[in-house]
């Protein structure tokens, strides 16, 4: 039986609240109770959180209170000390409309839940957000900050998004990068299809803007292993290119090309120095909540 903490964070759950807000807390708060973290808990004004001590570093951030309770060195972090841009962004082309039938919900919808909850725990802990949402042409821009309303407004943004268009990489990601005007951090999300190189080198040329990137990688069940049991008719949404086919006939050969698919942005993204984390949209949200944190506390 799943824990509450796991239901919390099933997409077939969290699709039923539209509130991206109410969702978005939902699933934070239940990762972190899961993972028994409670300091990150009750934030004060300059506050944020603790990391681990390490040696050499000034003993008077030490927490005692912490190290009584839970036998464990931690250092207070405040806001001044980590603060940083996050920058989120979306592809929202035509095949991010896809739902098979056992996922719970579109990749573009995945990918939104994702992105509100980071962006919701990026400004519990005082971070900048932003975001730029992208098909044929950039549809959403939110520029990077922290003032009131601002986490409202990236959420509001992510409900406007309708999937559609193509998804014009290169000219997106170029035109973007003068916003990255300080250090930060990039999170990316696609279904990265036919992208296996111009994607790779183009995140890494964030790197010279001094960001960091998260590149997440969001599939349908059904592209990775073509289910169905009778003829179909594949349309591609962006091209509106089809064929028809049966599945049992091309399975093995599909999944061996999905496969050297996706080893190869596996490989490109390690030489580009870019995280790389591949999800499909019936995994429960914890996997890119705590490849999130661990990637902040990296670069922190």
């Amino acid at each position: 039986m799943a824990s509450a903490y796991q239901e919390l964070l099933d997409p077939d759950y969290l699709s039923q609240i539209d509130n991206y807000l109410l969702m978005a807390k939902g699933a934070v708060e239940g990762f972190l109770s899961g993972m028994h973290r409670s300091v990150y808990h009750g934030f004060g004004t300059e506050f944020l959180q603790y990391r681990n001590y390490v040696p050499g570093e000034d003993l008077k951030y030490l927490d005692w209170k912490v190290y009584a309770k839970r036998d464990q060195l931690v250092t207070k972090v405040f806001q001044e000390e980590t603060s940083m841009n996050v920058y989120f962004v979306v592809d929202a082309s035509a095949s991010h409309d896809y739902q098979g039938e056992r996922a719970a919900c579109s990749k573009l919808r995945y990918a939104c839940m994702i992105a509100a909850s980071l962006a919701y725990l990026a400004s519990r802990q005082g971070d900048n957000i932003a975001l730029f949402a992208y098909q044929d042409s950039i549809v959403e821009a939110i520029e990077p900050g922290h003032r009131s309303g601002q986490l409202l407004r990236f959420l509001q943004a992510l409900v406007r998004l309708q999937p559609a268009g193509g998804a014009d990489h290169d000219g997106l990601l170029q035109s973007i990068t003068h916003h990255m005007r300080n250090r930060g951090l990039v999170v990316y999300f696609s279904d990265m299809l036919e992208a296996e190189k111009s994607l790779p080198r183009q995140l890494r040329a964030l790197r010279f803007r001094h960001c960091d990137c998260l590149a997440i990688q969001v599939l349908d069940p059904d592209e990775r292993d073509l289910p169905h049991a009778y003829p179909v008719r594949y349309v591609d949404s962006e091209t509106e290119a089809d064929v028809t086919t049966f599945a049992g006939t091309i399975r093995a050969q599909y999944q061996t090309s999905m496969d050297a698919f996706q080893d190869a942005l596996k490989s490109a993204f390690s030489h580009a120095q870019v995280e790389y984390l591949s999800l499909l949209t019936t995994d429960h949200l914890g996997h890119a909540l705590g490849k999130y944190l661990s990637k902040r506390e990296a670069i922190a």
